[in-house]
């Protein structure tokens, strides 16, 4: 008969088959470790609270990698089992083998500078030197990307995970070096530390942890006059957010990503006290805001039914609907007469309203409202986002309202394996420099 698994080598094969993986599901966990699914959960969560694994939330669910914590274990179970197997009378002697030699592998970071100004591209290089026998993986470099800054360039046949440079089984025969160069790019003023962790496999699956001397950056200054988003990605990529008295227009259809990045720019605003504008024609979202906030939120809703959809308040301006425009710009004036004269903080506005517009009134009349609405909430101080849905509107007309605004950004689905997922991506910012990689969206990641 088999004999039985103690606890602590269930949690080495879990180990050994994340690392092996480099990341991967409890399902795959389970298999490799010929477990239930319900008893590879539960030790998973386990070894997750305990810090031997970490779990990241990916599409519609979990992804398990091993941590430095994890690797010690697992290192330090396999030595523990080879002295348990020599102290062991009952075993075979073996003839004696060549035993492989060990690896030996240097690895280097070099910055050329350690003073940076925020929005800089600053390269990092890693050197990797096998001086050994033996050919070895470079599974995956950790913490790759310093805390506070976002990739602007890296290797083709690398992945981004998060921080961890993901090499996809990198070879590196002996007598060889691979350099790994990323592109990083500050937007948080601060001082941060690029600190990698290069994980090394050889050819028995064992796993080593190299860690070079870290380098301190230094961000000069944080980039000012810049309005967040709410969405730490999306500032990512636009380096540290929506340049202030900006307009933005997001082209998007209807789906719930869209308006869950919405909810975040509004809340965003109303937590950093901010004077917030939304112009909608539906209010059941954010009658909390409406509520909670009635000093920095104000709410224009264009509906005829805008009495059965929210009860009046100070900060509530109810319309009849899209039908008169002159009537919004009105209820818009009246709010500015009431803002402070002086601006300490920035202030956001967002436009829902546009595509509703563009239908009752054309591209014509939209685009002449847009010329006198956009500078007029500028010169109140605010920065401007908007959204229009492509696909209820001709081409033309829609073009006709995108050269109204400084920046666009796209959100746009693709189809992979038989599910549709959704992508961001800046298509244009007027004068200023942005991350061009597309962002997946994952709903689960964008509920507050």
């Amino acid at each position: 008969m088999a004999k039985r698994r103690t606890r602590y080598e269930i949690y080495a094969d879990l180990l050994d088959i994340v690392a092996r993986k480099g990341a991967c599901r409890l399902t795959r966990a389970s298999y490799g470790a010929n477990l239930p699914v319900d008893r590879a959960k539960k030790s998973m969560r386990f070894l997750a609270l305990r810090g031997f694994l970490k779990a990241e939330d990916f599409e519609d669910s979990k992804l398990y990698k091993i941590t430095k914590r994890g690797l010690e274990y697992l290192e330090t179970f396999r030595q523990m089992r080879r002295l348990f197997a020599a102290l062991d009378e009952k075993i075979i002697p073996t003839p004696p083998t060549i035993s492989s030699p060990p690896i030996n592998i240097h690895v280097q970071l070099s910055c050329p500078s350690i003073e940076v100004t925020a929005g800089e591209d600053v390269p990092v290089l890693i050197e990797i030197s096998n001086v050994g026998e033996k050919s070895v993986v470079i599974s995956r470099i950790e913490d790759a990307v310093p805390p506070g800054f976002g990739v602007s360039e890296k290797p083709d046949f690398s992945q981004i995970q998060g921080g961890t440079l993901d090499l996809k089984g990198r070879m590196l025969p002996p007598q060889s070096v691979q350099e790994i160069k990323l592109m990083v790019r500050s937007y948080t003023k601060g001082t941060s530390t690029v600190n990698p962790k290069v994980i090394i496999e050889d050819d028995a699956g064992r796993h080593t942890i190299l860690e070079p001397e870290p380098v301190a950056l230094q961000v000069l200054a944080g980039l000012s006059h810049r309005v967040g988003t709410g969405y730490s990605d999306l500032d990512r990529l636009l380096n540290g957010g929506i340049p202030e008295l900006y307009a933005v227009i997001f082209t998007s259809i209807s789906c719930d990503e869209k308006d869950l990045l919405l909810r975040r720019f509004l809340e965003d605003g109303v937590k950093n006290d901010q004077k917030t504008f939304y112009l909608t024609i539906e209010a059941t979202s954010v009658k909390d805001l409406v509520e909670n906030f009635p000093s920095r939120f104000c709410l224009f809703i264009c509906n005829p039914q805008a009495d059965n959809l929210i009860e009046n308040a100070p900060n509530v301006f109810k319309l009849k609907g899209v039908q008169n425009l002159t009537e919004i710009n009105i209820a818009l004036r009246s709010a500015f007469r009431a803002l402070p004269p002086s601006q300490s903080k920035p202030r956001r506005a967002h436009i829902e309203i546009i595509s509703d517009i563009l239908l009752q009134h054309g591209a014509t009349r939209a685009r002449r409202w847009l010329t006198g609405l956009l500078p007029e909430l500028k010169s109140n101080g605010f920065t401007v986002t908007a959204t229009v849905n492509p696909q209820m509107h001709h081409p033309a007309d829609v073009q006709a309202i995108l050269d109204l605004f400084e920046g666009e950004i796209t959100i746009h689905e693709k189809s992979q394996k038989g599910r549709v997922k959704r992508y961001l991506k800046i298509k244009r910012m007027y004068n200023h420099r942005y991350v061009e990689d597309e962002l997946l969206l994952v709903k689960n990641a964008l509920e507050l």
